[in-house]
């Protein structure tokens, strides 16, 4: 409904009376201080209502800021505000304003007597409703025309919504990059400097734990980190030192916490935390209070805006050589011209695609004759995943030998020089006795590294895996001369057996002195784990191997269902062994043909040794 204003036409001796009685005071109130401007056009009016008897107390004023374009009179003012702010409504009786009313859920309501007044530009009474209003013009309409207001409040939009609560910055599990502890719960641990704000996971396999404990952890592993006072229940100071760049707040006041976005009051010594939670600290001068600053809630709970980054992984050098490309690295190209031949034939037995998930099964990412002949520069997808502790037997066409320096290399196909996924080196004359190359890892096992994550190739030696595709790890058959039950002057098979990198002792294997090997771990799906790509030979015996035509002349049908014939050019030994290397039977030969039985194996591939060849079989 269309309202009206009608103001109320005193007799001229009333009025007269009241102009001689009253010195009407006005409220000064600009264009510039308004906040809610209704109608739209090019003039614009100041409109204020005063009311003297409201639950705010008396003498209480609202203002607006009415536009329009063309013609306006007094009345019109009104009819604006009140068809765009559903707060404001007025009402006439008897051809008189006898009330406005304004209610934001605290009722403003106006004198219980029957007149308004109001003024334009500061002239009261002087004109009726059908005054026509001017750009710039400012109207005030008082109950009871009261003259003595002089202060009003600018009215506030009701479609501009509050000022939200600051938000509490976090950061998501998946980016933290710098873990400590183990186990299968995890929490995230935040310090807010004035200019910085870091991440750290933790890992636990209890309920849970004390928060102080897991600060107290986190810094142990991290030497960049120092936290004062976390064991007293109050920290005091929290100061992180990398590459010259320190972060810290002025030391000796209490920092404070909360708890999952909330503030806590626990000592931070009696504060347990659980798998999933986050606890973030900073100091109250880098904090944004919550609520109105008149209020307890401000002071109670704070929010630390500032965007929050994973700490990282601090860089170790240690005292083997480096990645390709660096000073003393010993890596061999796949295109080097020391290699003299490749793996003729590979066995693999798959491990899991992550141990300490079985349910997931084995890894399954190509095939065993990915390992077979040459690295194939530029392609480092072709590779067989041997998955957790799986492990690949591969034999050569003639046996390695020992030279001078590396005998043999092993590729891998990492995509760059830090994701290294490591494996053993084991070699054996017979199949039967295998010598492990003495591994070493000096990488931290503090912080398990994750799936993703980075390996510095100065803290390994002696692990395949240690440089980038097309790039092989040497190994040197003189660092096992002392070894018994192999020959290192041939050596017929070499097996690559899978790093299950995980620093859990449940799980995870040992270098040569006893120390977990913290490779990428879980790398779960198909291609998990160790991915074979070749095995060169730089130095080999001046001997055939598989096939040798002096051992063996004839090896038929093979395929084979129950029987193999194997035509010998002399009496000699002979073993069979199968695809994990165990010698399931021996023989002794005589010059000419002999039969073997294998209707009692079961179904595989398996190696014939014949004094220094091998010899693959297939039993259907």
């Amino acid at each position: 409904m269309v309202k009206k204003l009608f103001v109320f036409a005193m007799g001229l001796m009333l009025a007269a009376t009241m102009v001689a009685q009253v010195s009407p005071k006005t409220i000064t109130m600009s264009a510039s201080d308004i906040q809610y401007w209704v109608g739209t056009g090019s003039n614009q009016a100041v409109v204020i209502v005063g009311w003297d008897d409201n639950p705010s107390g008396n003498n209480f004023a609202l203002a607006w800021g009415v536009r329009w374009s063309g013609t306006a009179t007094a009345a019109n003012m009104l009819d604006t505000i009140a068809a765009h702010d559903s707060r404001f409504s007025y009402s006439i009786s008897g051809g008189f304003v006898t009330n406005i009313s304004y209610n934001d859920g605290t009722l403003v309501s106006g004198s219980s007597l029957s007149y308004w007044c109001y003024n334009v530009n500061n002239d009261w009474g002087a004109a009726y409703p059908s005054q026509i209003m001017a750009n710039g013009d400012v109207m005030e309409v008082s109950s009871s025309c009261n003259y003595s207001l002089t202060t009003a409040t600018p009215a506030t939009d009701p479609n501009t919504p509050d000022d939200p609560d600051p938000v509490d910055a976090t950061i998501d599990e998946s980016a933290i990059l710098y873990w400590v502890g183990t186990g299968e719960n995890r929490v995230r641990f935040i310090v807010n400097w004035a200019d910085t704000a870091l991440a750290w996971g933790y890992r636990f396999s209890t309920e849970s734990v004390l928060a102080s404990d897991m600060m107290e952890a986190i810094a142990e592993a991290d030497s960049r980190l120092t936290i004062t006072g976390a064991s007293d229940g109050f920290v005091t100071d929290i100061v992180f030192v990398d590459n010259g760049v320190t972060y810290a707040i002025t030391p000796g006041q209490y920092w404070m916490y909360n708890y999952n976005g909330t503030l806590s009051y626990n000592y931070i010594n009696q504060q347990s935390v659980f798998n999933g939670d986050v606890i973030k600290f900073g100091d109250l001068s880098v904090a944004t209070g919550i609520g109105e600053p008149d209020d307890w809630g401000y002071y109670s709970n704070y929010a630390w805006t500032m965007p929050v980054y994973p700490a990282s992984v601090p860089v170790v050098t240690g005292p083997f050589c480096g990645a390709v490309g660096t000073e003393g690295c010993d890596a061999i190209a796949g295109n080097s011209n020391t290699i003299v031949a490749w793996a003729t034939e590979c066995t693999v037995n798959r491990g899991y695609q992550n141990i300490a998930q079985p349910e997931l099964g084995m890894a399954n990412y190509r095939t065993d004759s990915e390992a077979v002949g040459p690295v194939t520069m530029g392609d480092n997808l072709s590779v067989v995943s041997l998955g957790d502790g799986g492990s690949a037997l591969l034999t050569f066409a003639r046996p390695i030998t020992n030279g001078a320096g590396a005998d043999f290399a092993v590729f891998e196909n990492s995509f760059d020089d830090h994701f290294l996924e490591l494996a053993f080196v084991e070699v054996s004359t017979d199949g039967e006795r295998f010598v492990r190359f003495p591994a070493t890892s000096y990488t931290q096992t503090s912080i398990q590294v994750g799936g993703t994550g980075q390996v510095d190739p100065t803290m390994i030696n002696n692990l395949a895996g240690k440089y980038r595709a097309c790039y092989g790890t040497p190994f040197d058959l003189e660092e096992l001369r002392d070894s018994t039950g192999i020959d290192i002057d041939s050596i017929v098979y070499v097996r690559i057996v899978d790093v299950v990198g995980s620093i859990d002792p449940q799980y995870g294997t040992t270098d040569q002195y006893g120390n977990l090997v913290n490779d990428p771990w879980p790398t779960t799906g198909g291609s998990a784990g160790f991915d074979l790509d070749a095995v060169g030979v730089i130095h080999q015996l001046n001997t055939t191997g598989i096939g040798n035509v002096e051992v063996v002349v004839n090896l038929y049908p093979n395929p084979a269902t129950d029987r193999v014939n194997v035509v010998t050019a002399c009496n000699t030994d002979a073993e069979l062994y199968d695809f994990t290397g165990r010698c399931v039977v021996r023989y002794s030969f005589v010059e000419g043909t002999n039969t073997i039985d294998v209707r009692d194996l079961v179904r595989g591939v398996y190696m014939l040794r014949v004094g220094s060849s091998v010899s693959k079989i297939v039993k259907r």
